[in-house]
């Protein structure tokens, strides 16, 4: 009989001694801010002092924004936190900088790079290794698919539980949108069909742009590292989606809810018919929503050759920690629940066979998500991704506003340069 996950977690828990590190210590965990994640973060160090009573543990969390800028500068005043919540576009630059501790297999239970790997998905680990070294573990395995508001379409004839009524390409997205789109006696819009998330950081405009440009077969650099984001190819992506929201009077920044915390507010609370998310956000889903969502794959320029997103929000431990040993035999007893990820956050932590656990099979359009991940591509690698993906987020909107597209990506491709030193 095989094991469950959270039984699993258990039993690795045990396989370290009560009290197996001599003096009690104190690790300090920083995270990015999502209620659902930092709760079960607590709930599974609460399990493990019961076994371990000598680790004790510090929380804190920030907007993603916040987060970043905050802990670069703990990190600079000699402050880092025992482990941290790491995308795996900062890898390069945090490995290169020595702010990560390499993997200790030991402290995990194992003996090489090849038993973690056996451990998960094909691919769940790639965006955490450099240079043949492993220096994170898998939180967040994501990827976006499209979020549809049933209930909204049922008001308009339209059935979207039924596969043949998703759209398959951006032009049937945009089409859906209109035809779901409610406006008021005089002409305004007061519930969205679709829209992009606006006026947050880089990053979470990359995470929506990202499998577009890779349908468009649009590079941000070329194999030398400049820039080409002004390309041909990433011109037309832009304009057919980004842009083409703005002008066809879809949505655009002027419509959107910012939120840092929950960036999806106005599908949350029934103000937006579709969205692109990942799997994690309907934690975050209002009551109404919560029962009325519908999940389908992300639209494509070409249906026949499909291209999606693949990220990793990692959790991982810092050099300058002094418990690495005892963080990274914390770090493997959290993130081995994948159950419990799945059911308390909507993470997917990417352990083999996710998609086949209990969880899974009660998570709405986890299928759709386990087949979205086999089509990923992680983001492009880069010392200084934070610059280039904050030029690139500049120029979406300065063209939202009214700007061109190629002249914005223009002087994208030029701040990119430069901060290349190109």
């Amino acid at each position: 009989m095989r094991m469950g996950l959270t039984a699993a977690a258990a039993s690795l828990a045990a396989l370290l001694p009560l009290s197996a590190f001599a003096e009690p210590v104190t690790l300090t965990i920083w995270h990015h801010t999502y209620p659902p994640a930092e709760d079960f973060i607590k709930q599974k160090a609460a399990e493990y002092s019961k076994t371990h009573p000598d680790v004790s543990f510090k929380f804190q969390s920030d907007p993603h924004g916040d987060y970043e800028v905050k802990l670069a500068a703990a990190i600079a005043a000699g402050e880092a936190p025992d482990l941290i919540n790491v995308l795996d576009y900062l890898y390069p630059k945090f490995v290169a900088k020595g702010i990560l501790a390499e993997a200790d297999y030991k402290a995990m239970g194992v003996t090489s790079l090849d038993d973690m790997k056996a451990l998960y998905s094909p691919g769940a680990l790639d965006g955490l290794i450099e240079n043949g070294k492993l220096y994170g573990l898998p939180e967040e395995l994501n990827t976006f698919a499209l979020f549809m508001n049933k209930a909204h379409f049922a008001e308009v004839g339209i059935d979207v539980t039924d596969k043949a009524n998703w759209p398959k390409t951006w032009d049937d997205l945009f089409a859906l949108a209109k035809k779901v789109e409610k406006k008021d006696a005089s002409g305004n819009l007061e519930r969205l069909g679709f829209n992009w998330v606006w006026g947050l950081d880089g990053f979470w405009y990359a995470m929506e742009y990202w499998p577009i440009l890779n349908q468009y077969g649009c590079k941000v650099l070329d194999d030398s590292g400049k820039a080409t984001i002004n390309s041909p190819e990433c011109v037309a992506a832009f304009t057919d989606t980004w842009k083409r929201v703005v002008t066809d009077g879809i949505g655009g920044p002027d419509y959107a809810t910012v939120n840092p915390v929950n960036a999806l507010q106005d599908f949350s609370d029934g103000r937006q018919s579709m969205m692109m998310a990942g799997i994690w956000s309907p934690p975050l889903f209002g009551d109404d929503v919560k029962k009325n969502y519908v999940v389908a794959p992300i639209p494509e320029k070409n249906p026949n050759d499909q291209h999606t997103l693949l990220y990793n929000y990692s959790m991982t431990v810092t050099a300058a920690s002094k418990h690495q040993d005892e963080a990274w035999a914390f770090l493997r007893f959290l993130t081995s629940d994948g159950d419990g990820y799945l059911r308390h956050t909507g993470y997917v932590t990417g352990l083999k066979d996710w998609q086949t656990s209990p969880a899974a099979k009660d998570t709405i359009g986890a299928d759709i998500f386990a087949e979205q991940l086999t089509h990923g591509t992680y983001f492009w690698r880069s010392l200084t991704w934070g610059e280039e993906g904050k030029a690139i987020k500049d120029a979406i909107e300065q063209f939202a506003q009214g700007g061109d597209v190629k002249e914005a990506l223009d002087a994208a491709a030029k701040q990119i340069d430069f901060v290349r030193g190109k």
